[in-house]
């Protein structure tokens, strides 16, 4: 499978995209708990104001420390703050104990207002001089003692952390999402990287595919050239010994070159430049062609290959040569993976779905079920044992799959051991 940059500028694209709408989204759940938040707690502060005064009107400790105030002043404290004065601590300890029930991550801050005097000021609107206690009279969250307490004790509560309280409560979540995200991003790096150093592998076997295979046609054609004149002479004619080691010669250099054609096509074909041409095509003179081919090798086998052409409708859009190669590796196969006389039916017919159906059936070694999810596999070879006792590289079935695919066809195999193997091809015909 070719991948071009482009592929991998699309992909990069698609991953950042999908993690900004991530992102994006997680935000926007951050804001409307940050919202949440600041509503809940805007109503939270009243009702703990409220439950420290109930709990301070049979407080007789905070009561008495209220009673020892002098003279008038003010005061301000937050949760975390280390403090002293009798009073301030008490307080701070009541509101703690309000605040363990409800709201235990709750940061707060107190300004307060003291004075020896009875009542409270904001009641009869006579505002105290200090300027921080006019802010406690004037805040929203404000609490006055004079009705339980003989002197003045105003406080004001202040909720000091919305945001770091919904991050608080959403930082496994958000610690989550960013681990998830991180591993995403990580995974996507990694996967980059292994496809584009396949690629390279991919590149560099082709290269030497080609290159090996063009370098072995040269001497191949030479010999094939030399044995075809030694052929001619009449030395090598009269003499059986001469004759058969020549014909020796003439028939492995067309295996070798048989065998060369076939790295070259799939070569091809991972290149993905395989170019198709094709034409209408009668698919009954195909078969007989090539099955006409084969007559003589299977007839020196004693074997016999039948043809029962059904199919009404039997022309095809196709490109005629790799049909061919397709017809002759099924039956070259059916002949070799035979133990006696090979016997080969090929048969056509129509199917509803309006397609033709080829089947190429033989009664030879069969194949085991296990391994018949790999036959089509590229480099793929089935063997009994650790012995393969028929040669090749494994490339003919890869290859047929590969060009029937390409004639928006199927391939489809039924195989028992000793029974034989039936290979069926769907193509889709001439309307």
């Amino acid at each position: 499978m070719k991948i071009s940059k482009y592929t991998f500028i699309l992909l990069f694209f698609v991953v950042v995209t999908s993690l900004g709408v991530l992102l994006y989204n997680q935000y926007r759940i951050l804001e409307r708990d940050l919202e949440i938040n600041k509503n809940v707690m805007s109503m939270a502060v009243p009702d703990i104001l409220s439950d420290l005064y109930d709990n301070s009107m049979y407080n007789d400790e905070l009561r008495n420390l209220v009673s020892d105030i002098r003279g008038t002043g003010s005061f301000a404290f937050a949760n975390t703050s280390e403090l002293t004065d009798p009073l301030q601590l008490k307080l701070k300890t009541e509101i703690d104990k309000v605040l363990a029930l409800n709201y235990p991550r709750f940061e707060y801050r107190v300004d307060g207002y003291t004075s020896s005097e009875y009542g409270c000021m904001i009641h009869r609107g006579n505002w105290p001089v200090q300027p921080q206690a006019k802010n406690v009279m004037e805040a929203d969250n404000h609490l006055c003692f004079c009705m339980i307490y003989p002197k003045k004790l105003d406080i004001a509560m202040t909720y000091a952390n919305k945001e770091a309280a919904v991050l608080g409560e959403s930082a496994d979540i958000i610690r989550n999402s960013l681990l998830l995200i991180t591993v995403i991003l990580g995974a996507f790096g990694y996967t980059i990287y292994t496809i584009n150093r396949q690629k390279k592998l991919s590149d560099l076997k082709r290269d030497f595919i080609n290159n090996l295979t063009h370098e072995f046609k040269t001497p191949i054609f030479s010999i094939s050239l030399a044995a075809k004149s030694l052929k001619e002479k009449e030395e090598i004619k009269t003499s059986e010994k001469m004759s058969s080691y020549v014909n020796l010669v003439s028939t492995e250099t067309k295996r070798l070159q048989t065998q060369v054609d076939k790295i070259l096509q799939m070569a091809l074909l991972d290149s993905g430049n395989l170019h198709l041409e094709k034409k209408t095509l009668d698919l009954h003179e195909l078969i007989s062609q090539v099955a006409e081919s084969f007559a003589m090798i299977i007839a020196e086998k004693q074997g016999e290959i039948k043809l029962s052409l059904q199919a009404k409708r039997h022309l095809i859009t196709a490109d005629e040569t790799h049909i061919k190669n397709v017809l002759y590796n099924l039956i070259d196969n059916a002949q070799k993976y035979t133990d006696g006389a090979p016997r080969i039916d090929i048969t056509t017919a129509d199917t509803e779905q309006n397609d033709i159906q080829l089947l190429v059936k033989d009664h030879g070694i069969g194949i085991e079920e296990r391994v018949q999810k790999y036959i089509f596999d590229q480099f793929y070879r089935a063997q009994q044992g650790d012995i393969h006792t028929v040669k090749g590289f494994g490339l003919g079935l890869s290859y047929v799959k590969r060009i029937v695919e390409f004639h928006k066809g199927t391939i489809s195999l039924k195989s028992q051991p000793g029974a034989g193997s039936e290979f069926s091809i769907f193509l889709p015909h001439v309307s």
